[in-house]
């Protein structure tokens, strides 16, 4: 009786830590990826560029 108890505490902890994992991995998956969009966007000078039409 106790080992099934056990059991099922170890399998309860091993199921929170693997959702903890999952949710920080997915986090910062997200964050890399939004740090890469920053960055083309800084890169490819958007604001930056005059208006083609300027001088008409």
């Amino acid at each position: 009786m106790a080992d099934k108890s056990n059991n099922e505490s170890l399998t309860t902890k091993n199921s929170r830590a693997k959702n903890i994992g999952l949710f920080i991995g997915k986090t910062l998956f997200y964050f890399a990826i939004l740090v890469v969009l920053v960055y083309l966007y800084s890169y490819t000078g958007v604001g930056g560029a005059k208006f083609i039409y300027k001088d008409f």
